[in-house]
């Protein structure tokens, strides 16, 4: 007979805030793969033989800087249609749409260089299909916590499993660093699609739908998350209808999405660009470059947890309404992005940028939360295609950055890469003053639903400290 790990032992929604952290470990390690993978195919290599001799190989592709933002971005092409991901996995369930999604994903990774080695534009729709499969598998997640975490341990349970967001660039640029200088670019999608495909199985083997579908978790774990959930949440008993009018006319939920446009913007200049950078401005060698670019993610792991905890004890303990604490993690994400990204680009010095960005990817960790809990505030029971709504203005902004970047930075100085810097650093004062002006955190009035099942028909009911313990 199989063992139940109980709720004094180790609650199962904590396992799967460690199942989405490696989820988004996965998923953002793609995005940076390709940056480092068009540095690698497009640059030169120097190759050392038996004998000792030095050979330099030349670029594989001599691609020019809009082919290069072509492919970078391509990945977020297939991302427009993610609100359809987020449209099913409300029909069909979280871990359901999430499963689909990544298997997906890993088999159009596997055929990636061979579409490449047939034609440019081919490989480009395969990186589409990508950024495709895995917003459905993105999107998933924000219908699993609607249905597994409760409002007060929120803030907590995302900014935990949010830290793969950092993780993913930080095994991306020392692994895949690390294959490209031993065995190429196409080893790299093969290594990459293996172990996505390995992860769906596991991902499809622990995590339910719902905590009512697993068997493994105690029903004391069942019955509080139930309770907590109760007085305005979805329910197994009613069917999910969307109120589009309300949801496509609400003023926050647009912000929320601003929000998420600008937060693309930052991580496509960091995550993508930044070994472009270093590379430009320093004589760095790939390898290195990998290293270097590790450091501003350290510093989100950091700030992630920290920001979750800060937010839950400011909510439980009722210090700002609920509006404030979304407007001032806003605030503090957007302004300080803006000051770290300004001085990069007035003070043009390798170390000063370094710092910057690190900077940049500490404080920016208040924004990513507080979009990331944002949906699951204002309507619950549509958090997966709000937020898969929301994730379409971070593919606008992944699409569009790797554009402008494209057209600016065309003679690789260092004068045109400080121009970048400036103009961003604008953008997100501008999205900084309408989230004080029309921001929001409160349940909306379409998206309350209170149960006709009264919670005291819940019985044997554990306390919030049994049920954490």
């Amino acid at each position: 007979m199989p063992v139940k790990f109980t709720l004094s032992r180790f609650p199962k929604r904590y396992l799967i805030v460690i199942m989405v952290f490696i989820g988004y470990v996965i998923f953002f390690g793609l995005h940076t793969n390709i940056g480092m993978a068009v540095v690698a195919m497009t640059s030169s290599r120097k190759i050392s033989t038996p004998n000792g001799t030095i050979i330099v190989k030349e670029p594989d592709f001599n691609w020019t800087s809009i082919q290069k933002s072509t492919v970078i971005s391509s990945l977020a092409y297939g991302r427009f249609f993610g609100p359809i991901g987020g449209l099913m996995a409300g029909r069909i369930g979280g871990s359901t749409m999430y499963t689909l999604g990544i298997v997906s994903t890993a088999l159009v990774t596997f055929l990636l260089p061979l579409c490449l080695r047939i034609n440019f534009y081919l490989f480009v729709f395969g990186n589409a299909l990508t950024g495709l499969f895995e917003s459905f598998a993105y999107a998933s997640v924000s219908q699993l916590w609607s249905r597994w975490a409760p409002p007060n341990e929120r803030a907590k349970i995302i900014s935990v499993s949010v830290i793969g967001i950092y993780g993913g660039p930080i095994a991306s640029f020392v692994g895949s660093g690390w294959i490209l200088h031993e065995w190429g670019w196409e080893m790299l999608f093969y290594v990459t699609g293996i172990v996505i495909l390995i992860w769906s199985g596991v991902w499809f083997l622990v995590v339910k739908n719902d905590p009512a579908d697993d068997k493994w978790m105690s029903e004391a774990e069942k019955v509080y998350i139930k309770k907590e959930l109760n007085n305005n949440e979805m329910l197994d008993d009613v069917k999910l209808e969307y109120p589009w009018k309300d949801l496509l006319t609400c003023v926050p939920f647009w912000i929320g999405c601003l929000c998420k446009f600008i937060i693309g913007v930052g991580f496509t200049f960091t995550m993508v660009y930044l070994p472009q950078y270093i590379k430009d401005t320093n004589d760095i060698d790939i390898r290195s470059i990998g290293y270097i670019s590790v450091i501003p993610q350290v510093c989100s792991i950091i700030a992630m947890p920290l920001t979750g905890y800060l937010f839950d004890y400011i909510r439980s303990n009722q210090l700002l309404s609920l509006t404030n604490v979304h407007k001032l993690y806003a605030c503090i994400g957007l302004l300080a992005g803006a000051a770290t990204y300004m001085t990069a680009g007035l003070w043009p010095n390798f170390t000063v940028c370094i710092v910057c960005i690190s900077l940049f990817s500490f404080f920016i960790t208040f924004l990513v939360l507080e979009v990331q809990v944002l949906v699951l505030d204002l309507a619950p029971r549509y958090a997966a295609f709000m937020n898969s709504m929301a994730t379409s203005g971070y593919t606008s902004s992944s699409i569009l950055t790797p554009i402008i970047v494209g057209f600016i930075v065309t003679s690789e100085s260092q004068l045109e890469w400080s121009s970048c810097f400036i103009i961003f650093s604008i953008q997100y004062i501008v999205v900084a003053l309408l989230c004080l002006k029309f921001g929001s955190g409160e349940l909306q009035h379409w998206a309350n639903y209170s149960s006709n099942k009264s919670i005291d028909e819940l019985t044997d009911v554990p306390s919030s400290e049994s049920s954490n313990s």
